[in-house]
This record gives structure tokens, C-alpha cells and sequence, in this order.
């Protein structure tokens, strides 16, 4: 039976809307339905504050067209992310020391944030470029490959929704079905565990979607996916820098990135921004890899250095990042490739599959290294909310209250875009801490009594402000004064 539009949206017509009088349809809240065969993708427009409480009205819409007669999957995203750890990853534990009956604490621990950990997954690593047509797909799926031949169980999250090859590289177009938690099982390829908006959506067809339609995808395929006790799964990031890669990061505690990258100059300078972007959410930087490092001639053997060679490892020697290895450019290795018998599993004998493994060896080496250098601090937030203990793994700790917190937030709105548009915040003194909410793997914000939640604070920002404390509010109390502005809001008037 075919599908229409028509079909689709009368079913959601019984999908009451937030408002829980009107569906969702006469709300004009659904958009962007896509029908590829008995495939059906479309989006529903919340407000960004509500996207939490509104998951079980997402989970309602899958249901309705699900039941439609020929409708095989359904991939139905909130076009709003919900902020990770509202409330979720408090929990009650006593201050060493404090003595009042009344006392209680909240411990925020990020690395226990049920928004962000994955318990069914060891590591999570991103293999990333700063552009296309590097091959960083096809090292995706050998460098897994690789570390499945160590004894690892692994898994590869296809996160390049607008250009999905892992199908293509994997030689499978199954559909993903659903489980008995509901959750969709991954689709099994040579022992790996996999995800791909690929296996639900065919090849030929566009993803005409936004910024947000995108982030609720992935975040679905990376949550909403049965993952069985993986020791690595490995993410297939999509080229470039920008908010798919930042909202991954933010979404899921990662062990390292791997950057890939040619030799020549153009790649290279591209490589460098994925390296910053990582540097900047504070995810391991595991090494890169030279990939099409150079030509062999599979008729004399000899070498041809096409697109130049060692760029990639002189540049990891500048920048202080391990430089795992290179992989030649080599027919083999695309022909493998083209049909979906990656060549660590074609080839198992050759010298390519080889390069590959030792490759994984260098990777998962780095990984248990990085293990110990994530540097996430405990933050303890006081009964009555204005203070704030951080303590590090160095044993350094620090007490920040709430009132510097606030008018020091890092915060365009504190900070401006530039040292003259600084802003100099009065009328603080009284202000409290509402919660703390984990972003990835390098920042907590801070949301505070008075409405100002737009500060991330990373763990390098609370160090310098635990260490420069008095100074800072000398300073600050200094900039008041000149300004004739008071800490009490009361006063100032």
C-alpha cells in the first residue's frame, strides 16, 4: 500500500499538541515529512525549553505513523535540543565538616551526567577532518576494523547525516528494527555494531534538513540505539567544524579524536581547525593520520608522492599531538571500499590491512593514555546555593561564590565581544545558584536565581578564577566604585 502525505499527516491528526487540546497537525507544528518508500522522516516544531517534556508527544507521532499499513521506519526528530542535565545528576552527599542540621549539598558530578555518559560504551572516539575528500570514512571503518581484530568489541555511529557512507562501505542496506526496550538494535556488519541515517534512508535521497532536525537525529541515533557493551564506539563525524561536530561533543563524553588529513598545505589547513575545535571542548586530541600519504604504482611498485608527503606529521611534531601513522593511496584499497568489503576484512594478509591494524594498536595505546588526563573537576554546590566548591584532580580546590560567578560569567552579555564593550554587573550580592548543567566534556553552566544562564564555564575558567580570586574581586569592587554602582541592588537604586 502506498503512502501519501495525506495518510500521514490524518494520522497524526490524532497527536494532541503541548497544549493537549489541539493536534499537532491544526497546530502546524509538523513539517518537512519525507517519504522515501516505506521510509517516513518529518520534524515537529517545539519550544527549546519544553523539548524533555515534550519527548513522549515525539514518541506518540513515531507511534501513529508507524501504524500506517506499508510503513516500514520512522525517524520523527523535535526541531529544539533539550539542555543536558537539568536535574537528573543531583544527588544529596554531606560536606566533610559541615555541622548544621539543616545542611545538605548537591554533588555535580559531570562524568555521572545521565544526559552525557553512555554506560553500555566503554570509549567513545571521533574520527574527524576539517574537510571532504580526505578519507576519513573509509579510514573510519578500517581504524574500527583494526581495533576489532585487537579483541575489542566495536561499534561505528555514522554521524554525516547529509552524506552517510558507512552502508556503501559496509555492504549492507538492511533496516534497523526495533527491540524490546524500543530502541533500535544496530545493524550488525563484520562483527561491528552499527548506525547510519544511511540504513533509513536511501542513498538518492536528500536531507533537506536544519541545523536542529540534524542535532535530533544524531542525538536519537546515539541514544535511542540497543548498544551492547561496547569497548569503542567509533563516530564517522562529518567534515568541517561546525554545529554538528560542536553539538556531538557537548552530547556524549568523548575519550579522543583522531583528525585525518592528506599531506598537501590545503588539507592540512583545515586540519588545524578541527584540532582547535577539539583542543576547545577539551576532548583528548588521540593523533593524526596522513591518509593518501602517497601513490604506489600497482604496476612497478614504484612511489609517487602525489599530493606531497609527512605534512600531517610535521604538523602533529609542531603542534605536540601524536602522529598514529600514513595509509597509502592505493587501488586495493578503493575497490575494497566500492564493494563494501572494507579492505581489513578483504585483504586480511595484505600490507594495507596491516597498516590499518597498527593504525588501532597507536589509537587504543592513546586512548588508555588520555584516560588519565581528563582533568573534570567535582563541583559541590552548598545548601543555600552561593557557594560553590570545585575541586580538581590534582588535589587543587577552590570556593567561588555565587555573586562572583555571576558577575564575572564568561558571557557575551558580562564579557561583550570585545574589552571595551565589557560590562561592569552591580546589584549581585544576593544572587543564588538554581543548578548546574554539563556541557560535554570541558564546561558546566550556570544557571543562577536572577534568569542568567548563558555563561559556560569551562574547567580551565573556573581554575583561573579559584586562583586569581582576590585579585579578580579587588579589581571588580575597584570597577564599582569608579562607576558609582553598588553590590546590593537595593542600594545602587
Amino acid at each position: 500500500m502506498v503512502v501519501t502525505q495525506q495518510k500521514i499527516r490524518s494520522a497524526l491528526k490524532k497527536v494532541l499538541g503541548p497544549d493537549l487540546k489541539s493536534n499537532i497537525i491544526d497546530l502546524g507544528l509538523v513539517s518537512e515529512i519525507l517519504i522515501q518508500g516505506d521510509k517516513i522522516c518529518f520534524s515537529i516544531t517545539i519550544e527549546p525549553s519544553r523539548a524533555k517534556e515534550l519527548e513522549p508527544l515525539r514518541l506518540a507521532a513515531t507511534q501513529a505513523v508507524s501504524n500506517l499499513d506499508g510503513v516500514n521506519n520512522v525517524l520523527v526528530s523535535l526541531t529544539a535540543e533539550s539542555e543536558a542535565g537539568t536535574s537528573r545528576f543531583a544527588t544529596a552527599t554531606p560536606v566533610k565538616g559541615h555541622k548544621s542540621k539543616h545542611s545538605s549539598t548537591q554533588n555535580h558530578e559531570s562524568n555521572e551526567s545521565l544526559d552525557q555518559t553512555m554506560p553500555e560504551i566503554r570509549h567513545v572516539i571521533a574520527v574527524a577532518s576539517g574537510k571532504g575528500g580526505v578519507g576519513k570514512s573509509t579510514t573510519t571503518v578500517n581504524l574500527a576494523l583494526g581495533l576489532q581484530a585487537l579483541g575489542l568489541k566495536v561499534g561505528i555511529l555514522d554521524a554525516d547525516v547529509y552524506g552517510p557512507s558507512q552502508p556503501k562501505l559496509l555492504g549492507t542496506s538492511e533496516r534497523p528494527k526495533s527491540g524490546l526496550s524500543g530502541k533500535l538494535m544496530p545493524v550488525m556488519a563484520y562483527g561491528l555494531q552499527t548506525m547510519s541515517i544511511g540504513y533509513i534512508v536511501d542513498e538518492d535521497m536528500p536531507m533537506i534538513w536544519r541545523g536542529p532536525m540534524v542535532s535530533n537525529a544524531l542525538k536519537q541515533m546515539l541514544r535511542e540505539v540497543e548498544w551492547s557493551g561496547l569497548d569503542v564506539l567509533v563516530i564517522d563525524m562529518p567534515p568541517g567544524t561546525g554545529d554538528v561536530q560542536l553539538s556531538i561533543a557537548q552530547k556524549v563524553i568523548m575519550s579522543g579524536a583522531v583528525i585525518v588529513s592528506t599531506p598537501q598545505d590545503l588539507a592540512l589547513i583545515d586540519a588545524r581547525k578541527g584540532l582547535a575545535m577539539f583542543k576547545k571542548v577539551s576532548t583528548p586530541l588521540l593523533g593524526i593520520i596522513e591518509n593518501m600519504s602517497f601513490f604506489i604504482c600497482p604496476n612497478c611498485g614504484e612511489h609517487s608522492h602525489i599530493f606531497g608527503h609527512g605534512g600531517a606529521e610535521v604538523e602533529a611534531e609542531n603542534i605536540g599531538v601524536p602522529f598514529l601513522g600514513n595509509v597509502p593511496l592505493h587501488i586495493d584499497i578503493r575497490t575494497t571500499s566500492d564493494n563494501g568489503r572494507p579492505i581489513v576484512v578483504a585483504q586480511p594478509e595484505s600490507i594495507y590491512a596491516k597498516i590499518y591494524r597498527d593504525l588501532a594498536t597507536r589509537t587504543w595505546s592513546e586512548i588508555q593514555a588520555a584516560e588519565g588526563i581528563l582533568v573534570k573537576p567535582i563541583l559541590t554546590l552548598e545548601s543555600d546555593q552561593t557557594i560553590l566548591r570545585v575541586r580538581f584532580p590534582d588535589g587543587n580546590q577552590y570556593e567561588l561564590t555565587a555573586e562572583m560567578l555571576r558577575v564575572m560569567s564568561p558571557s557575551a552579555e558580562v564579557q561583550g565581544h570585545t574589552p571595551s564593550q565589557r560590562v561592569v554587573v552591580s546589584g549581585k550580592e544576593h544572587v543564588k545558584i538554581s543548578s548546574l548543567r554539563p556541557i560535554g566534556n570541558y564546561a558546566i553552566r550556570i544557571v543562577f536565581d536572577d534568569g542568567h544562564n548563558t555563561g559556560l564555564y569551562s574547567w580551565s575558567y573556573l581554575r583561573e578564577l579559584g586562583c586569581e580570586k582576590e585579585k579578580l574581586w579587588i579589581d571588580y569592587l575597584a570597577d564599582l566604585s569608579s562607576k558609582g554602582l553598588s553590590r546590593n541592588k537595593i542600594l545602587s537604586v
